[in-house]
């Protein structure tokens, strides 16, 4: 059932305002007799439409986004409150308030999440794929307006990986933004880290394929927590430009201890950095990482009635910069480029990554790797034939309603052993935050892991479905 929205407060200070009929009945009743009343209800109708279009002016103000910008959010770019539910939103990178609730708590207190059910028919140990039908994640939000400059977000994930493993739980985010101007807020927690966009943007309802690209899964291991604290903030550059960064300090990777063994076992040294991912109990060595991300977001055209169509488009730097070894000596530096340029149902979007490996005598000797690269892009256009909201309107008449066809591009290569694919799909959003999602993957590998026995019968190639929604 839906919840019913509170009355706008234009409407209330409206109520307020004006007198009630018993007001203007006694007031009528003390009129002088030589006064018609003709002139009395003329003049109370004058008032009351200048009253109305005062309203009705501020209310156009506060519709059209006069409510300030979230600081979160890309520089320039108005959004409404992140308290507002609102379907998918098809900006070039969603920020993390910007996802819907399922219960809000007076405006204090703000609960959600998200699930995912996927079919796969294939098996691929490298990637844990399993055959079947898996739920594979349940995340629940809940974020608090602590006050009118302090908030906090959380995400907490329930995940299984493979048949016959536990649940995982794991803090994805937690932290608290300290807004002290748009320019400079203040971060402290569990960061969800700003490297690439994948692992910003990675709820499954607003991805258009069921699995992640091979580049953040391999190179840059969503989802990559990491605790610390640090800075983030929007700049105004313009009437269609923005720029945004985040610079925090944090634990970073824990690959290699004074033992000499790695994070995983050298046969399934491809899951090196998921297996090495930072952990929120305490840092493994005595030096501090950094991460960050600095991007510019904007728009290309101007909307002169609801037919044109405009471009927006951001592109960022991010990094992840820290030693990864208990005895402090040698460097992992992660860098990454993405982009994504929107133009009206069309789409194109990418990100490019880089694991370099500093080694020394001890962590060669080990089995550190040298380097893990690779890339993804992807194209995707959303559409709806005009006839079928007529003819189904339950069916095809929510907001947000749409089919859509991707085609992504994904390769890597981690130290030699290389893999790619190439993956067409489509699926259909009954409503914004809920999609059902249908795609064929054409997968080469080359890797030596493939000689272990238990990866040799792993397939590179086959049917994905899932359905994911926002709850």
């Amino acid at each position: 059932m839906q919840r019913a929205r509170p009355p706008h407060p234009i409407t209330v200070l409206a109520l307020l305002l004006l007198p009630c009929p018993g007001a203007l009945s006694a007031a009528g009743a003390q009129e002088p007799e030589g006064q018609g009343e003709a002139k009395r209800i003329e003049s109370l109708e004058g008032q009351l439409e200048s009253l109305r279009v005062e309203l009705e002016s501020l209310k156009e103000r506060l519709d059209s986004g006069e409510r300030g910008t979230d600081p979160s959010s890309g520089g320039g770019v108005e959004t409404r409150p992140f308290f507002e539910r609102d379907p998918v939103s098809r900006r070039p990178l969603r920020d993390v308030y910007d996802k819907p609730f399922l219960l809000d708590l007076w405006r204090r207190a703000h609960v959600g999440g998200y699930f995912e059910l996927e079919f796969h028919g294939y098996e691929n140990e490298i990637r844990q794929i399993p055959r079947g039908f898996r739920l594979h994640r349940t995340n629940l939000f809940v974020f608090a307006d602590i006050a009118d400059n302090l908030r906090f977000a959380s995400e907490i994930e329930f995940e299984y990986e493979a048949p016959g493993e536990d649940l995982e739980t794991n803090v994805e985010m937690a932290f608290i933004d300290w807004i002290l101007y748009r320019e400079l807020v203040f971060r402290a927690g569990a960061l969800l880290a700003p490297l690439g966009r994948v692992n910003l943007d990675h709820d499954g309802p607003t991805r258009e394929l069921t699995d992640r690209p091979m580049v953040s899964t391999f190179v840059i291991p969503t989802t990559l927590t990491d605790p610390g604290v640090g800075f983030h903030g929007t700049f105004s550059l313009g009437d269609r430009l923005g720029a945004g960064y985040q610079i925090y300090a944090t634990n970073g990777f824990d690959i290699l201890d004074d033992q000499g063994n790695l994070a995983t076992p050298f046969t399934e040294r491809e899951r090196l950095l998921q297996e090495g991912k930072p952990s929120n109990g305490g840092d493994s060595n005595k030096s501090v990482s950094t991460m960050g991300r600095l991007s510019l977001t904007g728009s290309l055209g101007e909307k002169q009635d609801e037919k044109d169509e405009t471009t927006s488009y951001e592109v960022g730097f991010s990094w992840h910069v820290g030693n990864y070894d208990e005895r402090n000596r040698n460097l992992l530096a992660i860098l990454a480029g993405d982009f994504a340029v929107l133009h009206g149902p069309l789409s194109l979007e990418g990100e490019v990554a880089r694991a370099s490996f500093e080694r020394d005598a001890f962590s060669r000797a080990s089995g550190v790797p040298d380097n893990y690269s690779g890339f993804y892009v992807q194209a995707a256009w959303s559409f709806l034939p005009e006839s079928l909201p007529r003819r189904a309107p339950h069916v095809f008449g929510n907001p947000g309603s749409a089919f859509t066809a991707v085609v992504r591009y994904d390769f890597v290569d981690l130290d030699g052993d290389r893999a790619s694919a190439l993956e067409p799909g489509i699926n259909f959003r009954p409503f914004g935050d809920t999609v059902f999602k249908f795609s064929y993957r054409f997968g080469w590998l080359e890797f030596n892991a493939l000689d272990t026995p238990a990866l040799r019968d792993s397939d590179s190639s086959g049917f994905s479905f899932s359905v994911s929604s926002y709850f």
